[in-house]
């Protein structure tokens, strides 16, 4: 069956089915939610399954095609509605994980009625049913994908239902705002200092602090949940591919001696765990800095550039073997692409062929670069690496530093949303008229809706759960 996904899918009542697991494990999940759910599994089941319908019960039964051969020996409970995560009659199959059996019975329940879920489908369902907001909704998926503490820790506070006290202040003070400018209609003609218009635009200042305050956070918010950009830059055969996969522990980059094996940013991302913290970084391995008449190879080095101006943090790889006066050079010239002293950490590679005496030398004639830390490293026996870790993790904090109970956006609809309501606060700031000032204000509710609340218009809903994961 076809994957609907226009607005129209996500308001239907069909009874929808999708695999709610990765396949290919021990065991797999397959959800069904709606009217037909129950009498989808009577007849899946061929109704053998003794107490099959009792609610939050597991019970094992066997699971059937079209021409009643087995499919599977499955678990399967059941959630009657309201008591479901999406507020619907709801069905878990827990079948064995083979990627057939999940196809084979997701094919049978469509046979037999359902339709393929949307993404994000389930938990849509969930929020008009009211069984969760969307801003916890939102949260489901920011777990889905959390590859680090912050990320979990953030997304479990957003889902836990407790009302941030952030956000129910701005709702609360919007709110009096909206009904103190729609009284200041009615009196417009009698003078009443309380809903004046100036005393109403004077009480408009703080809730923008707070806006501006909560759009603040998406820059933190956004790599808490996707992760750090670093960039190894430096001259070719500077060990940046080798300590890329020691990073890594694998052999993502190619090694050679030869220059310019590196043509193209070889991106990879993982979660550096260190003594205290974790943290998401995305890994980019560009080509060397040097002067090329290669055509591929210059637009490999042009690419370097970009990904020194848009990197959070800079690894510059310095060859501790070789003549400096290069790689200076070249320092120079990349700190007048972008500020780079803030965001750089030094990396000394191919400790393991110099000695402690070269080294100690190596370090004193790089001083004059300004670079704040250096850390000496061997890819080949693993010197430094450790070292490197928690230096990387320590000005990531920078990015990533969270206060417990701190809200933090994280989704570009959220940004949007508190960008919105900023700009019809500022046009009621600038209202000459009283009804002027409500409707802004009106519509700095509706801006707000997907944090704060309330009727969310359906074709936002469905661009916001369409880039959930399907079966969630």
């Amino acid at each position: 069956m076809p994957l609907l996904r226009d607005s129209s899918g996500y308001l239907s009542q069909d009874t929808i089915t999708a695999i709610a697991t990765e396949v290919g494990g021990a065991v797999a999940i397959v959800r069904t939610s709606g009217d037909q759910a129950f009498s989808i599994l009577q007849e899946v089941s061929l109704s053998r399954g003794s107490g099959l319908l009792e609610p939050r019960k597991m019970v094992l039964t066997r699971l059937y095609d079209k021409k009643g051969e087995v499919l599977d020996h499955a678990l399967v409970v059941c959630f009657q509605k309201p008591e479901s995560y999406t507020g619907e009659d709801l069905v878990e199959y827990h079948v064995h994980g083979s990627r057939l059996i999940c196809h084979l019975l997701l094919e049978r329940l469509i046979e037999l009625g359902a339709r393929q879920a949307l993404p994000g489908e389930f938990s849509l369902r969930g929020v008009r049913n009211g069984k969760m907001t969307l801003f916890q909704a939102q949260a489901v998926a920011d777990l889905v994908c959390a590859t680090n503490r912050n990320a979990t820790a953030l997304a479990l506070e957003k889902m836990s239902g407790q009302e941030n006290p952030l956000l129910s202040k701005l709702g609360t003070e919007l709110r009096t705002l909206a009904v103190l400018g729609e009284v200041g209609i009615d009196f417009a003609d009698q003078d009443v200092d309380e809903v004046s218009l100036p005393k109403l635009q004077s009480r408009l200042n703080s809730i923008q602090k707070l806006l501006e305050k909560l759009r603040e956070t998406y820059f933190r918010g956004v790599r808490i949940q996707n992760g750090i950009s670093i960039g190894f830059i430096g001259l070719p055969n500077a060990g940046k591919s080798s300590f890329f996969n020691a990073l890594l522990g694998e052999n993502r980059s190619i090694v050679s001696e030869m220059e310019g094996t590196t043509r193209d940013v070889v991106s990879e991302s993982l979660t550096l765990r260190g003594q205290t913290k974790t943290v998401t970084v995305r890994l980019q391995d560009t080509a060397g800095l040097r002067a090329t008449q290669q055509r591929i190879e210059k637009l490999g080095v042009k690419r370097t550039e970009e990904i020194i101006r848009q990197s959070d943090l800079i690894l510059f790889l310095v060859d501790s073997s070789s003549d400096l006066s290069l790689s200076k050079k070249k320092w120079d010239e990349l700190c007048t692409l972008s500020p780079l002293e803030n965001k750089v950490l030094g990396v000394l590679t191919k400790a393991d062929i110099c000695s402690q005496e070269k080294l100690q030398i190596t370090l004193e004639s790089l001083k004059p670069m300004r670079i704040p830390k250096w850390i000496v490293t061997s890819s080949q026996n693993g010197e430094g690496l450790s070292e490197a870790i928690e230096a990387i993790l320590e000005l990531c904090d920078t990015w990533t530093h969270r206060d417990r109970g701190e809200l933090l956006l994280t989704q570009i609809h959220q940004l949007t949303a508190v960008t919105d309501a900023l700009m019809d606060l500022q046009r009621a700031s600038e209202a000459s008229e009283i009804d002027l000032f409500a409707s802004d204000i009106r519509q700095a509710l509706h801006s707000l809706e997907p944090l704060i609340g309330q009727t969310v218009p359906d074709d936002i809903l469905g661009q916001i759960f369409s880039h959930f994961c399907i079966g969630k």
